[in-house]
């Protein structure tokens, strides 16, 4: 992994960090996830974090899931073929991240077809929103082909890709479009996590998805600051507003107070009504 990449992560890492611990406390000290994860986000920088609740990249959430066990169950993920049917701003930008999560579950589980399969589809996807050199800069389908055996390797190269998309997005003044993309990818994360649990029953994992809902507050705030570029935002906000209120209103996370380090664990029944939720939201993403 190159400096540059290293140094990224370390961000994106910290802006999680800064967005678990404003929701509970400080989050939970035991949880499985990159080492970078070990770096603490200093006081000064949580201010402005609803402004970069975009930085949590699908790599981020992937890992962390893939750390607590999560394993890899064929015919979960959107397929490549509904790429086609993307065609506003909005689809574009949220199936973004859909497939940006995707792409990311098959690298951790070593899927290397579905990978450049996922790899080729963001790109036609960047392509259609204007920043296609992201993924034609320094040969990354050709870099990425060369390295399917390296997961660091190939860990890398999707930092790569995501920060230099986030450069794009930020001088162009599409920041709004990152977004959007982190909520596909948060959603899809979400759902993948969900329906493995359904399979395979692990308490890491279903920490992680509590875990994960503490993202939730801080990313409806920020899209509440995009609201006016689309009018699917405020459909998306009242969609994850109703979940998030859903996961509030569970007794294991109504018995946390607010500065409570613990990480609830949420019961069978809790994670999969937050499942169908998210399921149906998914839905709308990739129907679009």
């Amino acid at each position: 992994m190159n400096k540059r990449t290293a140094l990224y992560l370390l961000s994106v890492s910290g802006v999680a960090i800064s967005l678990l611990t404003s929701c509970h406390g400080n989050g939970n000290s035991n949880s499985a996830s990159t080492p970078a994860d070990t770096v603490k986000a200093k006081t000064k920088d949580t201010v402005n974090v609803t402004s970069m609740v975009m930085l949590p990249s699908p790599l981020q959430i992937g890992s962390i899931f893939k750390n607590a066990g999560l394993t890899y169950v064929p015919g979960l993920t959107n397929s490549v073929k509904s790429n086609s049917q993307y065609n506003s701003t909005y689809s574009e930008a949220v199936n973004m991240g859909v497939y940006g999560a995707d792409l990311t579950y098959c690298v951790l589980n070593k899927q290397s077809q579905e990978s450049l399969n996922y790899l080729k589809t963001l790109h036609a996807l960047a392509d259609k929103l204007g920043f296609g050199s992201v993924f034609e800069a320094n040969d990354v389908a050709k870099r990425f082909q060369a390295n399917l055996s390296s997961d660091d390797s190939l860990a890398s190269i999707i930092a790569d890709i995501q920060m230099d998309a986030d450069t794009y997005l930020t001088t162009n003044n599409q920041k709004y479009v990152s977004t959007v993309t982190f909520a596909g990818a948060w959603v899809e994360s979400m759902y993948i996590g969900s329906k493995v649990y359904e399979d395979k029953k692990s308490d890491n994992v279903s920490q992680r998805i509590s875990e994960q809902m503490t993202i939730l507050s801080n990313l409806i705030k920020t899209l509440d600051q995009y609201k006016g570029q689309d009018p699917h935002i405020a459909d998306m906000i009242t969609a994850l507003k109703a979940i998030s209120n859903s996961y509030e209103g569970y007794a294991e996370i109504m018995a946390l107070s607010k500065d409570s380090e613990q990480m609830a664990k949420l019961t069978d029944e809790h994670i999969t009504e937050l499942g169908k939720e998210i399921q149906e939201l998914r839905a709308k993403f990739i129907m679009s």
